[in-house]
């Protein structure tokens, strides 16, 4: 038999395709079976979330760690300077296990700089709090191994192009092999969006209950509107949750925060010293220079 790797060109692209289509069912079926098991969970769940998980869902670990961070601000448990240092303050307790990990993330001080913050999304506390999203269906999976079935695209595409590479040193014709490869990009492409991302991201059902979450909780920094009907029992937690910190109702310390954290995208703020708890006012564990908190004013 003189064919190149025992095929004829005829048999190898039969053979090739068969496989492609193999890998492309394998990859609907992930998908299909995700969207089932997601559904099924998610009806089977009361659908109350408190303001952790709608963090979760709205921009993962980051998002939590800022809504526990608001609510410590808040309680008046740490402070934050212009220079965006926080450091607790010691005049009061965190008020759940989430706040008390961030607090414990913080230690004697710690600058936020940057999107990473402190780390919240390395603790077992976040992988937790994403597996029950996961497990309840308002979050997808994750990294699992048929998420990575799209790879086998890659596999086969190598394939075909050492096979392309062996019939034109022979002097085959590659033609429809050639056209091949461009087609098996695309569905390459194709699967991996079917599969989804291995990082967890809100399902369906999750965008929906954000959505809705969304509609009863308004920003009340852009809205004009103080606590509303939707925000009682959470303060500023929930806004935090589902705005970042521009939910945050102190727009001194929105910007400070916003600034040290995602700095490419924030004006700076007024010089002067200050070290600030929540509102416009100063907590009694702080103290204000001249120069005041804000439009609030905690100086003289």
């Amino acid at each position: 038999m003189d064919e190149p790797w025992g095929l004829s060109g005829q048999e190898f692209l039969a053979a090739y395709w068969t496989a492609i289509a193999v890998v492309l069912g394998l990859a609907i079926l992930v998908r299909v079976v995700s969207v089932v098991r997601a559904t099924n969970a998610a009806s089977r769940d009361n659908g109350q979330l408190d303001h952790y998980e709608l963090a979760m869902l709205a921009q993962g670990s980051s998002r939590v760690e800022q809504t526990a961070l608001a609510g410590l601000i808040s309680r008046g448990a740490v402070r934050v300077n212009r220079d965006g240092v926080i450091s607790p303050t010691g005049a009061a307790r965190p008020a759940d296990a989430v706040q008390d990990q961030v607090l414990r993330l913080i230690g004697s001080s710690h600058m936020l700089k940057g999107r990473r913050g402190l780390g919240l999304g390395d603790t077992d506390l976040s992988r937790r709090l994403a597996d029950g999203l996961s497990g309840r269906g308002y979050l997808t999976r994750g990294k699992r191994w048929a998420r990575r079935v799209h790879l086998l695209f890659g596999v086969l595409f190598v394939v075909a192009l050492a096979r392309m590479v062996n019939g034109i040193a022979l002097e085959r014709p590659v033609t429809y092999l050639a056209l091949s490869l461009p087609a098996t990009l695309v569905l390459w492409i194709v699967a991996r969006v079917l599969v989804g991302s291995k990082s967890r991201h809100a399902t369906r059902h999750g965008r929906a209950v954000l959505n809705r979450a969304r509609q009863s909780v308004s920003n009340p920094r852009f809205s004009g509107a103080g606590v509303g009907a939707g925000m009682l029992g959470v303060g500023v937690l929930a806004p935090v949750a589902l705005y970042g910190w521009s939910g945050y109702p102190d727009e001194e310390i929105s910007g400070i925060l916003h600034q040290t954290q995602y700095p490419a995208t924030s004006s700076g703020s007024d010089s002067g010293s200050s070290s600030c708890s929540s509102g416009s006012s100063c907590s009694s564990g702080s103290s204000c220079g001249g120069g005041g908190c804000g439009g609030g004013g905690c100086g003289g």
